[in-house]
């Protein structure tokens, strides 16, 4: 009689509690979020990250490897932080990357993503579905590639848009881990797009990595290995106000403050020491 009571319930619960379950299941998992801050000043792209305030994006886990093609040795082999800007006329994004073979990249066109560079995927239309998984009009993906440092210079290719005509602006620089890249992309490139501060876009953007002549790796921040393909796997990007570009971390704001105490307490020891 126990028994089939227990059984009873057990049925009872299954019944209530599926749809429950399946309502959980069916709920679209949050996309992260990422802010672009308006710059503050005229921009110029010279690989000074100084300009900005802060990398907006982190990439150095193991987690942001997507392909699986190589094994990831550590932050030295690839990782980087991504930087945001824009102004009335342009969005900008910049790279730190730490590559222990940098410039690794001797392709051009649309091949340019088989080695060191970095994609950049926008959607730009408001009133597109979320969850789509193709391409619409108002959907880009960019790429740019600090070149190999010789004969390839930096460069950028803008996939399924025949009419692209050139506009996008590209620099990079060797650092003592890897490389700087740092690009211009005018919104009239990207069908007179419009920002305004708490607009939100998808945004996504990958690092891709050749240390043999073609690409090994590749890093990417919210998507997996279809997102050049799937906007559906695409985080968020929102426009934001104008931030300082002198921002400081937690243990430098300690270590001020460490230095404004030390500095106050000699004072009041050398105020209350008695003359001779």
């Amino acid at each position: 009689m126990k028994r089939t009571f227990r059984l009873a319930v057990i049925a009872i619960s299954l019944i209530f509690l599926s749809p429950l379950q399946s309502r959980a299941e069916d709920k679209p998992v949050p996309k992260p979020e990422t802010r672009i801050h308006k710059a503050g000043k005229p921009v110029k792209v010279d690989c000074d990250l100084s300009k900005y305030p802060g990398y907006a994006i982190r990439m150095d886990k193991k987690s942001y490897e997507i392909l699986m093609y190589n094994t990831w040795s550590g932050k030295e082999d690839l990782s980087a932080d991504i930087y945001l800007l824009w102004d009335d006329d342009a969005m900008y994004v910049a790279a730190k990357v730490t590559d222990d073979v940098p410039f690794d990249n001797s392709k051009e066109g649309p091949d340019i993503w088989d080695g060191d560079a970095v994609e950049i995927m926008l959607g730009l239309d408001e009133a597109a579905d979320p969850g789509r998984m193709f391409f619409g009009k108002r959907d880009y993906q960019i790429g740019i590639t600090p070149g190999n440092g010789k004969d390839i210079k930096a460069g950028e290719w803008v996939w399924r848009r025949d009419d692209y005509e050139g506009g996008i602006e590209v620099a990079s620089v060797k650092w003592d881990k890897g490389y700087i890249i740092e690009s211009r992309i005018p919104f009239k490139v990207l069908g007179g797009f419009k920002p305004e501060i708490g607009r939100k876009i998808d945004f996504d953007v990958s690092v891709d990595d050749g240390d043999t002549h073609k690409r090994e790796l590749q890093f990417t921040w919210h998507g997996t290995k279809n997102v050049f393909s799937d906007p559906s796997e695409w985080g968020i990007a929102v426009f934001a106000a104008p931030r300082s570009a002198i921002a400081l971390s937690y243990s430098t704001m300690m270590a001020v403050i460490a230095g404004i105490i030390l500095v106050v307490t000699f004072m009041a020891f050398a105020a209350r020491r008695p003359n001779k």
